[in-house]
Parts: structure tokens; C-alpha cells; sequence
């Protein structure tokens, strides 16, 4: 019919130019639109209303976590529902510029936008409202969570520090399952937030939350789950090393009656509420006559250290490498102690309250020396949160939760070497030479080694969770299948049919990706690694302090102040000159403690 009427009206080379125009118009028609213009604005807009958004959400979720009441509570929900909504919102209307958009800036903006909210609501009515109301009520009752043995009641703060004082093994495992008493009633919020923000995720085009929370690091989720194997794999052989000593040290301690010298080693046994540091059995497991390094505990004590002088020689130590002073507000804005009178979240954590200067710690802080690496690390997230503060929105974030966490824990290597402690004139009598380092190694094998474990099966449980794989009912049996598989450790004795015992960790109940501590720690020696190469520092590493050096505070000021504007690798690349995560620092550092731990475990004991 259209080629009978063309033929009528025109001759062959006119019918010729006309199906040339349909056939172009026909191709042009099936391209998508080019949408950039239109894109950049949205995004925009966006920017500025997710910007207002923020400082109102910070500020109330600040008041609610050193005020913890009904009252900070309701405020803290409301906000955080409106915000909420409001990333969901957005990050739905992104999706309308996929393929469309021929500005690479604009293209990664989108991106993040899709996955700002760590746990997106769905579009349905009042499924925002809903997700910050579970999300509200799991935060406060772990917060606000005790119990009571022998007629004294517990928080958490009170139990760790019993469990990790404790060398019976029968008030440890009451201390260990009286904090996990509190959990089972969260499991029900628990199963409704999976549901309510796997919803949200796949609105956003990803198959489940786990999924979302994976694509991060900037590259496909799948590619970053096997990246992780790899470097599990090559960390394991230390951590198996160091699981096999320490428990033949528990079994001499305590008999075959209460740990044999095989299989998985009792949780509560570590001296922490989760086995993932067990600095805390430093007496019980190191040879006679090893002290790790010196008694940094006394040293603070003796030179007068407040909690405020330790938050001090921390800014101090960025300062030396070239980076400003903190602004005058973080010292009197900050929480650094527990404040008597009222309910607090004490669980340590660092803050930006406007996305500018006003950067925040809220601790409560003991003048110990296992808070002196705690004190270093949040001040680590104020730096990067001012080094970003000119980025527009979308990149005023670390480029992943993993560079947040390892910024601060790089130093706090520095931190604890004898080369920085001894500028500080904290240094004693038996201040340590290099006859000192195999104790020292140990406990810092003890304090950050197992934490790689205890991330890999709470995160790989999660994963299971929001994939379906998981059950809830088959929640806590499979919980503890991952803990034996990578922790290879057990509970004290067997768990009841309705426990819920992962939830006995602050990161469940408040939806904080874990596997960012495991990224971190990889990240944090390869940083050392490249940090004292660039001041050109030889030696061990675990020896190396780069305290001072203008090279290192120029070269991390920059991949700090990059944000998220750049993708992982590429950032990553700014410090290190490297693309790649690896995991080879670690065993470069802990070098000479594999070998020692190596010959330690001879006999065949490990394979038990």
C-alpha cells in the first residue's frame, strides 16, 4: 500500500530520498534520546535537596544518639523516614537516564544516587514511614539493651569489659549468653526490615539489598564477591596459624574439659563479645615473659592523659603530616566521655553535622591503651570528612565505607610503633627495642587479625539473608556454620532453638555493611606499606612510624580530598600507585610472626 502510493506521486530517485528519510527516521527513533542536559539538572536539584536533607537528619540523629529517648526517638524516625522517602524518591527518577546520559560525572552521580540510601524504602505508601519505624525500634532496644546476673545489671559497655577481664570460664560464658539474651525479640523487626528493604532494592534495579550494598566498590556485585575470596584466601594460612596457637594456649590454660586442642575454639574464650579481637587474652596465651611492646596503660597514667589530652596527641599526629588543626567547634561540640544522667549510644563514631567544619567524635572514651588506637581511627573520618567538604554532594563521601574505615586505622599503625610513642614521651622502663617485636606483633596479630574472620561470616550471612538463601528459621543455625567455617569457633554451650545471636552486634541492628571492616583492614596495610615507602622509610613495617612527613600528608590529602568523585581503584591509585586491593601487605607485615607461629604449631595440630 505505501510503496503503490510513493510510486504514483514520485519517480525512482524522489522515492528513493523518501525511503532513505523513513529508513533513517526509523533507525533514529530506536536510539535512546540523549537526556544529558536534562540529567545534569536533575541531578542538580537533587544535590541541594538531599544536602538539606542531611544537615536536618544529622542533627536529629546526633541529639538521639547522646539523648537516647522516647522523645529523640520520634524526632530521629520523622526525620529519617522524610529523608528516606527522599533518597527512594530520587533514586527511582534516576533510573529514567540509564543509557541516555553522555557525561561520565553525571553518569557516576546517577549511580550513587541510586544506592545512597544504605537500606532503600520501596515507592509503596507509608513503606518509608514503616522502614525508619523498624529501623528505629531495632537501633534503641540494642542501644538501651541489659541484663542482669547475680543481681548486677549489664549494658554492653559493662559486658565487654567483664568478658574481656574474666578468666572463668563459667562466669565468661554467663557474661557472653546474658548479652545475647536480649536479642530475640528483635528478630521479628529484623525479618519485616529484610523484607521492607529488599523491596526498596530491587525498585532500584538490583536483585537484593546485598547486591546493592556490594556494588559500592565499583564493580559488578558478583566480581567483588569473588575479589573478597581472593583475598580471604590469601590471609587465611595466617589466621588458621594463629586460631591453632591460641587454642592450644586455651586448652593448656583451661583442659580438654573446657577447650580441647582441637576443632573450633569456645567464642566466649576470646576475651570479646564476638571473637573478633582477642587482645584481651594477651596473659593467657603469650609465652612467659613476652609484655606487647610496653604498658601503655601505665605510660597514659603517668603523664596525666584525659580523655580530651588523648583525643589531642591523635589531632596532633594529623597536624604533622601537613593537615589542619581541627576546627575549635569539634572541642566543644563532641562527646567524649559518658555523660552521667541520661542514655547515650555509646558505640564510638565519628561525625559531620553540617558536610563543613562542624565535625564531631562521640566516644566514651577510658583512658586505656586499647582506646588509643580507637581514638585515632574516628579522628581518621573527621579528616577525610573536611578533605571532601568542597565536593559537590553525591561525592562528599569516602569512595567507599571501607576507605572511611581504614584511613584512620592506617595511622593508628603509626600510632602504636615505639618511633611515635616515644616522641610523645610516652616510654617507660621497659620501653621496647627490636628484641620486642615478635610480643608485639603477636598482640597486634590478637588485637586486628580475627576481625577478618568475624566480617567474612556476618556479611556472607547477611548476603544468604537478603538473597533468600537464609531462612528465618534457619537463622541462627546458619549464623553459626559461618562462624565455625571462617572463626572456627562455637558457643560455650548449644544455643536455643529461637536465639538470634548475630543480632548481638551493634552493625546488624543498624544496617551497617560489615564486610567495609574487612576491605578496610587489607586497605590500612597496604596503605602503611605505601605510606612508608613515600617517606622513604626502610625497615619492617610494623617498625615503621610516618609521624611527620609532609610527602605522606600530601599524597593522602589528595586521594582524601578526591571523595567519591573518582572510582575506587582510581582513588586508591592516587596513594598507593596501585588499582588493586591485596592483602599481601598483611603477610608482609606479620612476617616474622608467621614464621614463629609456624614452628610453634608443629606436629600436625593445626589439621585437627
Amino acid at each position: 500500500m505505501i510503496w503503490t502510493a510513493i510510486s504514483r506521486k514520485f519517480d525512482g530517485r524522489k522515492m528513493f530520498f523518501v525511503l532513505y528519510l523513513v529508513l533513517v527516521g526509523s533507525h533514529a527513533s530506536s536510539q535512546p534520546a540523549d537526556l544529558t542536559e536534562e540529567a545534569r539538572s536533575f541531578v542538580a536539584t537533587a544535590e541541594s535537596k538531599l544536602s538539606s536533607a542531611e544537615d536536618s537528619s544529622n542533627r536529629s540523629d546526633w541529639l538521639r544518639a547522646t539523648n537516647v529517648t522516647p522523645d529523640t526517638d520520634w524526632l530521629n524516625e520523622h526525620l529519617e523516614a522524610g529523608r528516606t522517602a527522599l533518597q527512594g524518591s530520587l533514586a527511582m527518577d534516576a533510573q529514567r537516564f540509564d543509557g541516555k546520559v553522555n557525561d561520565s560525572v553525571v553518569m557516576r552521580k546517577l549511580e550513587i544516587l541510586k544506592r545512597l540510601a544504605r537500606v532503600p524504602s520501596a515507592s509503596a505508601s507509608g513503606a518509608a514511614e514503616e522502614l525508619a519505624e523498624v529501623g528505629g525500634r531495632l537501633s534503641t532496644r540494642f542501644a538501651t539493651g541489659s541484663f542482669v546476673i547475680n543481681g548486677k545489671q549489664y549494658s554492653l559497655k559493662d559486658a565487654e569489659l567483664a568478658l574481656a577481664r574474666s578468666r572463668d570460664p563459667s562466669e565468661s560464658a554467663a557474661i557472653w549468653e546474658g548479652w545475647r539474651s536480649i536479642t530475640p525479640p528483635l528478630q521479628a523487626d529484623y525479618i519485616r526490615m529484610v523484607s521492607l528493604a529488599n523491596a526498596g532494592a530491587r525498585e532500584l534495579g538490583f536483585p537484593d539489598l546485598g547486591a546493592m550494598w556490594r556494588s559500592e566498590y565499583d564493580v559488578p556485585p558478583e566480581v567483588f564477591a569473588r575479589e573478597i575470596d581472593a583475598l580471604w584466601a590469601q590471609v587465611a594460612p595466617l589466621y588458621h596459624e594463629l586460631h591453632c596457637y591460641v587454642r592450644h594456649r586455651l586448652n593448656a590454660r583451661f583442659g580438654d574439659s573446657v577447650q580441647p586442642d582441637s576443632g573450633a575454639t569456645r567464642a566466649d574464650l576470646t576475651g570479646n563479645m564476638w571473637g573478633q579481637n582477642w587482645s584481651a587474652i594477651w596473659e593467657t596465651v603469650a609465652p612467659a615473659g613476652w609484655a606487647p611492646g610496653f604498658d601503655l596503660d601505665r605510660a597514659l597514667e603517668d603523664n596525666a592523659y584525659d580523655p580530651r589530652k588523648m583525643v589531642q596527641a591523635a589531632e596532633g599526629f594529623y597536624v604533622s603530616l601537613g593537615l589542619p588543626p581541627l576546627p575549635a567547634s569539634f572541642w566543644t561540640r563532641s562527646q567524649f566521655t559518658r555523660p552521667e544522667g541520661r542514655e547515650v549510644d555509646c558505640n564510638s563514631s565519628a561525625w559531620t553535622v553540617d558536610q563543613r567544619e562542624d565535625v564531631r567524635v562521640k566516644l566514651c572514651l577510658r583512658v586505656t591503651a586499647s582506646e588509643w588506637p580507637v581514638v585515632h581511627h574516628e579522628l581518621g573520618h573527621n579528616y577525610y570528612m573536611r578533605a571532601y567538604q568542597d565536593q559537590s554532594f553525591l561525592f562528599r563521601e569516602g569512595v567507599n565505607n571501607g576507605f572511611h574505615e581504614a584511613i584512620g586505622d592506617f595511622i593508628a599503625l603509626s600510632a602504636m610503633t615505639p618511633r611515635y610513642l616515644k616522641r610523645l614521651g610516652l616510654e617507660a622502663a621497659d620501653f621496647p627495642d627490636e628484641s620486642g617485636d615478635l610480643p608485639f606483633l603477636l598482640h597486634q596479630a590478637l588485637d586486628r587479625v580475627p576481625l577478618l574472620a568475624f566480617a567474612l561470616a556476618m556479611d556472607e550471612w547477611r548476603w544468604g539473608v537478603f538473597s533468600g538463601e537464609i531462612l528465618p528459621a534457619d537463622y541462627n543455625r546458619a549464623w553459626w556454620s559461618l562462624v565455625e567455617r571462617y572463626q572456627r569457633l562455637r558457643p560455650p554451650r548449644s544455643r536455643p532453638a529461637d536465639a538470634f545471636d548475630i543480632a548481638a552486634k551493634y552493625h546488624i541492628t543498624d544496617n551497617v555493611p560489615y564486610m567495609s571492616y574487612f576491605v578496610a583492614t587489607v586497605y590500612l596495610y597496604q596503605f602503611q606499606r605505601s605510606a612508608c615507602r613515600i617517606a622513604g622509610i626502610a625497615g619492617p613495617l610494623h617498625r615503621c612510624s610516618v609521624y611527620g612527613s609532609k610527602e605522606v600528608g600530601t599524597k593522602l590529602g589528595k586521594m582524601l580530598a578526591s571523595g567519591r568523585s573518582l572510582p575506587t581503584r582510581q582513588t586508591l591509585a592516587l596513594f598507593t600507585g596501585e588499582e588493586k586491593a591485596d592483602a599481601s601487605a598483611i603477610l608482609e607485615y606479620y612476617a616474622p610472626l608467621y614464621r614463629w607461629l609456624k614452628h610453634q604449631n608443629t606436629g600436625g595440630r593445626c589439621t585437627r
